[in-house]
């Protein structure tokens, strides 16, 4: 079902019961996140959060100009492999940092001031936990804190939506019984400012999107995204 609008999407959610299926088509994708905020998908897979960015990135590329910090280089291969002379590609800024030019990267994004800025992905929680392994747990903490506080900053000055990425992973807790491994997204406290916070998971021709955290009638309501990137297509 491909909807016309963000007022026609909850129309249609505001008449189904709690726990309801919404089918979506890639394009409505930009439906389900908030202007003005932070966004964090979850996922245990780095397809399926891939593929929802660049459903994402694709709409954003029509209206304006895109950056994309993509610490796990995913992305950057999808578009070499899926992604073959497209125009709107010249308005999206493709940042690839390493743990010696992390911090340069997202000082340099947090200080843009252009009005054609439309969408901004940090992808992934995860990779960049990585970079910083080896230091204290307390100071890795702050400084995801603030890159996400800076962040929150430039989604309220642009108007637009910020997401971020985090993979859920599985770790061995110490006490033994029916569940000794326990799930939890990477991030933690520091995603707690996120508005909007949606989990992803694949099925054999869909992806599952589960409404974690959200306003109103998106609350207890998961989408059907159809497995495939309409990439520039109106």
């Amino acid at each position: 079902m491909v909807f016309s609008s963000r007022e026609g999407l909850l129309e249609f959610m505001e008449k189904l019961p709690w726990g309801g299926t919404v089918p979506i088509e890639p394009q409505d994708c930009p439906f389900i996140l908030e202007k003005s905020s932070l966004n964090v998908i979850l996922s245990e897979d780095g397809f399926t959060k891939t593929l929802f960015a660049a459903n994402m990135v694709d709409y954003a590329l029509r209206e304006g100009s895109v950056v994309y910090i993509d610490l796990d280089t995913i992305f950057t291969a999808f578009l070499n492999i899926m992604i073959h002379d497209s125009e709107n590609l010249d308005n999206l800024l493709i940042f690839q940092p390493d743990e010696q030019t992390v911090e340069k990267t997202m000082a340099q994004v947090c200080s843009l001031s252009s009005p054609y800025l439309r969408f901004i992905v940090l992808d992934s929680m995860t990779t960049l936990y990585h970079l910083f392994d080896g230091k204290a747990p307390s100071d890795v903490n702050r400084r995801m804190s603030i890159y996400l506080s800076l962040l929150q900053s430039m989604s309220e000055r642009f108007d637009i939506p910020i997401l971020v990425t985090s993979m859920i992973r599985a770790r061995r807790m110490r006490q033994t019984g029916p569940r000794p491994w326990l799930t939890s997204p990477t991030g933690g406290r520091a995603l707690l400012r996120a508005k909007i916070v949606l989990k992803l998971s694949k099925t054999s021709s869909h992806i599952d999107i589960d409404v974690i955290k959200h306003n109103g009638a998106f609350i207890g309501k998961t989408f059907k995204l159809p497995l495939r990137v309409e990439w520039g297509a109106r």
